[in-house]
């Protein structure tokens, strides 16, 4: 499963969620992490202003605000999935295969 907003990518193969983020120039940050080290999601859903948030609670992962993005990325920190309004039926299949694999 993969989605692509807002200059921010997130994948789940099953077991492991990998979010990318743009930063300045062609390139990007990238983050992985199991489902056996996440504690916690949180999915804030956006408002004709606000992005939505898929925000996840991973031990031991820094919590440090990406700062070198690209003109119209957001700054938040590298376990939080930004997304827009079209994408919101996509983020809630994600996130409830991955709180399928967190209980299972």
């Amino acid at each position: 499963m993969h989605i692509h907003a807002r200059r921010r990518s997130i994948s789940f193969s099953g077991r492991t969620v990998t979010i990318k983020a743009a930063v300045k120039g062609l390139d990007y940050k990238k983050h992985s992490f199991t489902v056996e080290k996440i504690k916690g999601i949180r999915n804030i859903p956006p408002t004709a202003f606000k992005p939505g948030r898929l925000v996840f609670e991973v031990t031991g992962a820094s919590k440090a605000i990406v700062e070198d993005v690209p003109l119209y990325a957001d700054k938040v920190d590298m376990n939080t999935f930004t997304y827009g309004g079209m994408n919101s039926k996509h983020v809630k299949e994600l996130e409830a295969a991955v709180r399928k694999a967190m209980s299972g």
